[in-house]
């Protein structure tokens, strides 16, 4: 079984490639390769993966020697590839055949010179010698120079110089994508006139390209992967191709950077490269993008579209409680960041703007009902903006039959029916006359007594009570089982599961919830970085204010507590003042017979006692007072027997 490493495999090549190597077997009759790699922090391994590689130098050198082909992410991991070929050095002769490829860049190329006789002849692999760098790839020269001359005994070694890739997902071209999917005029990144051809390769070429080079034993040592754009009629500059990105995916608006702005971009040096290259060693591979990318727009904005999952999610509202699927609608819309395109404030708009339709439909009379083809002309121009086709649409409120349906949504000519003649070319792109039906049908309906109760308290209604039955009517009839006249008759729809909820049974937050299991996860990037600064800013804000709160109730617990406990010291204080005043008293009366005999019949022999030996100052005072008392005891004899 053949083991294959690939460094930084979580990256756009490294991801592309180790997929294409899992899938595809190298050799007829050969199970499908392992493919092991690195990861770069932040990454999540590839499920296509069986293991991940630690990357240390030991733990790469282990993998190297396990596997039959090694593929390293020069232009991405170049530190890491530096490690592994200082680690493999000391190998010594290998135990088995073994293939390097390392994936570099045509940056490598970019200040290459040519030939002045031959100024747009394109350089080739065979003059890789004398290549000169953009000056912020010295470095990677120097690694790919040091690939060529890592020399074992066994081992086989490439490096391929890569084109600026583009596809799938994209990576280098991301930031362009990612603009002109949101709507935004695409900066052009050039500090020049943006006139430079750019060397490009799809990532399932380059793919290719390697996967080739892994059986290809007599392949030179270095090659070049570029598509033929180069050599196409119409030149692939860098003008040409954002304006081609533009006018496909965005609004086809590109807007020209300053070159300081420009100087700040991340891989700026990129959109500069202007070198002709022209890949002989790449020949014989089955090419997915051979024409290069300004040709092959379509498909790569398509294949953009579905590796994001950016597909646009188109979504049609009906029903009859009108109030609960208005807020329903806006609810959606502003949480899956669609265009909420609703019969009503369309009409209004188209009426406010300029050119043929606004002059349509400011000639129907005030208060007179816009007739239904009028109103499909103008969701037909609403629903074909540049929004709508990347982000997709809420639709709301039109169309409510088959009739309005057709009016709006495309049909195939019936048996018999001559189809529309194609466009004429020469008049230059046709105005679209329908527009992509939805997806998904969210059908919310009520019982006609729930639709008379909101209708009677919603005070801003015009609806007469014979309309509103007339309307009900219309409804049903429209939307009985298996009616004729129903929307979901319609060609476009007959494939299409309407799910109709009842807002009589449920909760409106149980209809939102039900809604998102049905339109599934949000299309899109997900909260942009003003939304995430602002919902941050809102968490702060709702955490602050959490906070504060918490700690004025613990200050003003923490007051409770020191009020709580002063008053009960004061009271403990009162209280023992009182029981100290209650013992005294209680020692003054219990004291009162004692003090009554001592001064009857102790204090006036004792006071003279003292008086005596005052006066007589004894050597022995205390026993001069003893006897003195004795005999001058006023008690009679007899009480001493």
């Amino acid at each position: 079984m053949v083991k294959i490493f690939v460094q930084n495999v979580g990256a756009y090549v490294g991801s592309n490639l180790s997929k294409r190597f899992a899938e595809k077997e190298l050799e007829e009759d050969e199970p499908k390769p392992v493919v092991v790699g690195t990861l770069s922090p932040g990454s999540m391994k590839p499920r296509w993966v069986a293991e991940v590689v630690e990357s240390t130098p030991e733990a790469m050198k282990a993998a190297f020697m396990d596997c039959q082909l090694t593929v390293l992410d020069c232009l991405g991991s170049m530190a890491e590839a530096e490690a592994l070929l200082g680690a493999i050095s000391t190998c010594g002769e290998l135990p088995e055949e073994k293939t390097l490829i390392g994936v570099s860049s045509v940056m490598t190329w970019n200040r290459t010179s040519v030939d002045p006789e031959e100024p747009e002849k394109p350089l080739t692999e065979e003059e890789y010698k004398r290549r000169r760098p953009h000056s912020n790839f010295k470095d990677l020269l120097a690694l790919e120079k040091l690939v060529v001359k890592t020399k074992l005994p066994g081992l086989r070694t490439h490096v391929v110089a890569a084109g600026l890739t583009y596809g799938l997902e994209n990576d280098l071209f991301h930031t362009l994508f990612k603009a002109a999917w949101g709507n935004a005029p695409l900066p052009l990144l050039t500090i020049t006139d943006a006139a430079n051809l750019l060397p490009c390769i799809h990532v399932t070429d380059l793919c290719s390209v390697l996967m080739k080079l892994a059986t290809d034993s007599g392949a030179p040592p270095y090659m070049i992967a570029v598509d033929a754009g180069q050599q196409q009629e119409t030149a692939p500059t860098l003008a040409a191709v954002t304006a081609a990105l533009s006018k496909e995916l965005g609004v086809d608006s590109v807007t020209p950077l300053p070159r300081e702005e420009v100087l700040l971009v991340k891989d700026y040096e990129f959109f500069q490269a202007g070198i002709r290259l022209a890949s002989a060693a790449a020949s014989g591979i089955e090419w997915h993008c051979e024409t290069g990318l300004l040709a092959n727009m379509p498909a790569v904005v398509q294949e953009f579209r579905a590796a994001r999952g950016l597909l646009p999610l188109r979504l049609l509202a009906h029903g009859n409680d009108d109030g609960t699927k208005s807020e329903l609608c806006t609810t959606l819309a502003a949480e899956y960041k669609l265009p909420l395109v609703q019969v009503d404030a369309a009409v209004a708009s188209a009426r406010e703007g300029e050119g043929t339709l606004a002059e349509e439909l400011k000639a129907v009379a005030e208060g007179t009902p816009v007739p239904d083809a009028l109103v499909a002309k103008v969701l037909v121009a609403a629903l074909n903006t540049t929004a709508c086709k990347n982000q997709g649409y809420l639709l709301e409120g039109f169309p409510k039959n088959l009739e309005q349906a057709k009016m709006l949504f495309f049909t195939e000519p019936e048996e018999g029916e001559e189809a529309p003649p194609p466009p004429d070319e020469d008049a230059g792109p046709a105005a679209p006359t329908t527009a992509a039906a939805p997806e998904l049908v969210l059908v919310v309906e009520a019982s006609d007594e729930t639709i008379k109760t909101k209708t009677a308290a919603d005070a801003s209604t015009t609806l007469t009570e014979e309309a509103l039955l007339a309307k009900l009517a219309a409804y049903a009839a429209d939307n009985a089982e298996d009616s004729p006249t129903s929307l979901l008759a319609h060609p476009a729809l007959k494939g299409v599961e309407a799910v109709t909820y009842s807002s009589d049974a449920f909760k409106f937050d149980e209809l939102i919830a039900k809604a998102r299991i049905y339109m599934g996860a949000p299309r899109n990037y997900g909260p942009t970085d003003e939304e995430l600064a602002a919902a941050k800013a809102l968490a702060d804000a709702e955490a602050a204010k959490k906070a504060a709160a918490e700690a004025a109730e613990k200050a003003k617990r923490e007051a409770e507590e020191l009020e709580m406990k002063k008053r009960r010291e004061a009271h403990e204080g009162r209280r023992l003042a009182e029981l100290q005043q209650q013992e005294r008293e209680l020692l003054e009366v219990r004291s009162i017979p004692l003090r009554n005999y001592l001064m009857q019949h102790v204090i006036p022999t004792l006071t003279e006692g003292l008086i005596e030996v005052c006066k007589l100052k004894p050597d022995d005072p205390v026993d001069h007072l003893a006897e003195w008392l004795f005999k001058n005891n006023p008690v009679e004899d007899d009480h001493f027997q």
